[in-house]
């Protein structure tokens, strides 16, 4: 819990003992020069912070690390220019404006805070903080004066350090102020490297002791974004939909803009060369902006980076002769370290990101295009293969666009190759159906249930339908019964389906309470029915059984929630004979809401 105080405390005991054993010298020490902080001293202090536990820590972590990263890059800037005979002028070691100075101090609770610097005509002794700064920050207030530069090196911040500090910022879950800070240390980090002010000359020694202390980790010695700084600010960008709505469209282009970088750069320097996660995280973007009203296109800026990733990695010029040709090795396309996209079927992973911007968008042929773009996986190189993912995301695009024919076709392509389907592809094959508005929609989707049922029986599958399964069905019927062929026909064939399912519950084929959902469901078909006077009426025994059957049997169909006594109420309001018989069962239900802690807008 206190580990960043705690490591900010162990590096300052390191600087005070160094400290005493220079002074020491000719002494009881000898010529020992106590403990020197090595590459990853800094970062690990930065990492104590970053992965703060509590609330509290985690609220001002951003900020702290921050400021120990600044304190380190002051320090180090005037140790070199010490070496090198520089005299900055006082106005370019601060940042900010004379007339805005500020200085970081740490709260009662651990929290750092800015504060206006106090009339400069006070004394020191009037211009007492009212809290005590921790031991790095209250030095990252200020730089050092020129006549008090250490007499022992500093080491120079790496691009470990700079990523460290970047993930907190990136991970803070502030949205944009948190991408917008990422950003700002990406840019600060590009050019402290391109202007070597924090290098000492060649050959010099603490150089020489820094490079052997570091190992063979390059990242330790280095003060450069690699592949992984940008990543992270790339993902900060993308996260900020998810925080921030309607912020989707701006935030997928700043994720391009970074994407657009890393290929320049990555040009002439592979070490920030753009990999799978990097293309992952900028399609994902745009597919979440793909939800976003007024970006229509979302799906087709994903599309288009994922053609450029193609272009630049998936095709070579084998022959010379200027034509290219699929390449037969993904290799090339790099993959970060430890996050679980080595296999070579991962590399499905932007296919399967511009599909799901389809099924999001309002373009009129985004079943079409998500086809194309899985037509184009399954062509585009013997090494890079569909997943399960990809043709349950093309089903899920048809669902949403109303083509539940190319659905089934999808998932029998499936089979085809020898992809085991899984729930979700079974599920969303339902789902086709059960959207759709055409007539005979409902009665597909049960027919593809029970071939489903017939397949398990048999032993050609061993996939087990859900209550979802079943809910998705019965929704399927109380959206038909609705409509002008609606009728009570529709809401016994409803029931039957719904007694089937309480029926495999009870015998433990389906595990688990029944889908809260699918009582709804039900009781839903019966509230939308279509029909004579006899008919409605009949529709309202059905409806009221079933919801006694819930209550005396929650064990096995489902607890009532208020879902279920507002659909409930629906029902009687709607097929009720007359006013008084309304009014009497409503009142019921009511009271039995509000006894059972159910009375919600639902209900009302």
């Amino acid at each position: 819990r206190d580990a960043g105080h705690l490591a900010e405390e162990v590096y300052a005991r390191m600087d005070r003992w160094r400290d005493a054993c220079g002074s020491s010298k000719g002494g009881g020490m000898g010529n020992y020069a106590g403990v020197l902080p090595n590459a990853r001293t800094l970062a690990c202090v930065i990492d104590a912070w970053a992965s703060a536990k509590t609330t509290q820590q985690q609220s001002f972590a951003a900020e702290r690390v921050e400021a120990i990263l600044d304190l380190a890059i002051r320090r180090r800037r005037d140790y070199v220019d010490s070496v090198m005979g520089r005299v900055r002028e006082e106005e370019d070691c601060f940042e900010e404006d004379e007339d805005d100075e500020r200085v970081l101090f740490v709260d009662d609770d651990g929290g750092v805070e800015e504060e206006d610097i106090v009339d400069e005509d006070l004394s020191p002794e009037e211009i007492m903080p009212l809290r005590s700064p921790s031991p790095m920050a209250e030095e990252a207030a200020s730089p050092l004066p020129q006549n008090e530069i250490p007499a022992i090196p500093s080491l120079r911040p790496n691009t470990v350090a700079f990523n460290s500090v970047i993930h907190t910022w990136a991970s803070s879950g502030r949205g944009r102020e948190g991408a917008l800070r990422a950003e700002e240390l990406l840019n600060q980090l590009e050019a402290l490297s391109e202007s070597g002010e924090l290098d000492l000359p060649a050959g010099h020694a603490q150089e020489i002791i820094n490079k052997d202390d570091i190992s063979d980790d390059m990242d330790s010695s280095q003060l450069k974004p690699n592949v992984r700084t940008y990543s992270m600010v790339m993902n900060a960008w993308a996260n900020v939909s998810k925080l921030e709505s309607g912020s989707g469209a701006d935030a997928a282009s700043h994720c391009e803009n970074i994407l657009n970088k890393m290929e320049e750069r990555g040009a002439v320097d592979a070490a920030v060369r753009p990999n799978l996660v990097a293309y992952v995280t900028a399609i994902t973007a745009w597919a979440r902006a793909a939800t976003a009203h007024g970006v229509d296109h979302a799906a087709s800026r994903a599309e288009h980076i994922l053609n450029r990733m193609i272009d630049l990695y998936y095709t070579t010029d084998e022959d010379g002769d200027g034509t290219t040709a699929t390449s037969n090795d993904p290799s090339s396309l790099s993959s970060l370290e430890g996050d679980g996209l080595e296999n070579r079927a991962s590399h499905d992973a932007p296919f399967n990101s511009v599909i799901t911007a389809y099924a999001r968008s309002n373009d009129p042929y985004a079943a079409e295009r998500a086809l194309a773009v899985l037509q184009r996986l399954e062509e585009t190189s013997p090494g890079v293969e569909p997943t399960v993912t990809s043709y349950n995301a093309a089903m899920d695009c048809c669902a949403k666009h109303g083509e539940p024919g190319r659905a089934l076709e999808v998932f029998d392509r499936m089979k085809g190759k020898n992809i085991t389907p899984d729930s979700t592809s079974y599920d969303t094959v339902l789902n086709a159906f059960a959207r759709d508005n055409k007539p005979g929609s409902a009665e597909r989707a049960w027919d593809f249930l029970c071939q489903l049922e017939e397949e398990r029986i048999s032993g050609e599958s061993n996939f087990v339908p859900s209550s979802v399964s079943y809910a998705t069905i019965i929704n399927a019927f109380a959206q038909a019964s609705g409509r002008e062929n609606g009728g009570l026909s529709t809401v016994k064939k409803a029931q039957e389906i719904y007694e089937k399912l309480i029926d495999q519950m009870k015998e433990g084929i389906i595990y688990g309470r029944a889908d809260p959902f699918a009582n709804s469901c039900f009781l839903n078909c019966c509230a939308n029915m279509r029909g004579t006077g006899s008919e409605r009426k009949e529709a309202l025994v059905i409806a009221i059984t079933a919801f006694e059957e819930m209550k005396k049997r929650p064990d096995i169909i489902g607890e009532p929630n208020q879902y279920t006594f507002g659909t409930m109420m629906k029902v009687c309001a709607r097929l009720s004979s007359n006013a008084d018989e309304k009014n009497r069962l409503m009142e019921s239900l009511f009271v039995q809401a509000c006894k059972r802690g159910m009375l919600s807008k639902a209900v009302l």
